[in-house]
C-alpha cells in the first residue's frame, strides 16, 4: 500500500512539473530572453522527475502483477508533440520566434523515457 501511495505523490509531483515546463516553454518560445537561465533548470528538474516517476512504475509493474497502466503516458508524448510541431511550424513561417534547445532536449528525453517503459512493458507481457 505505501508503494501504491508513492505512487500517487509522483504521479501528481509529474504532472505539475509537467504542466509547468510546457508552459515555460510555451512563454518562452513568444517571449524570448525572458527565460534565460530558467529553461536549463526546469528542463533538468522536470527529465529528473519524470525519469522517477517511470522507474517507480516500472517496478510496480514487474513486482506486484495486479498492476494496471492507464496509458497516460501516451497522452503526454501527444500533447509534447502537437505543441513542439505547431512551435517548429510558427517558428519555420514566422522569423521572430525559435524554438530553444532545452526544449528540443526535454521532448527527446520524453520520447526515450516513454520508449523504454513501453519496451519494458512489452517485456513484462512476455514473461
Amino acid at each position: 500500500m505505501a508503494e501504491i501511495n508513492n505512487l500517487s505523490f509522483w504521479k501528481y509531483f509529474t504532472n505539475f512539473w509537467s504542466w509547468l515546463t510546457l508552459l515555460v516553454f510555451v512563454f518562452a518560445f513568444f517571449y524570448p530572453n525572458q527565460f534565460n537561465g530558467t529553461l536549463s533548470a526546469i528542463a533538468v528538474i522536470y527529465a529528473s522527475i519524470l525519469g522517477i516517476y517511470v522507474g517507480s512504475k516500472e517496478i510496480a509493474r514487474w513486482r506486484n502483477k495486479g498492476y494496471i497502466s492507464k496509458h497516460y503516458g501516451e497522452i503526454y508524448v501527444i500533447i509534447w508533440t502537437i505543441v513542439i510541431v505547431a512551435m517548429i511550424i510558427t517558428a519555420i513561417f514566422n522569423h521572430q520566434y525559435q524554438l530553444q534547445s532545452e526544449f528540443t532536449a526535454t521532448y527527446i528525453t520524453i520520447l526515450g523515457i516513454f520508449a523504454i517503459s513501453q519496451k519494458s512493458k512489452a517485456l513484462k507481457h512476455l514473461t
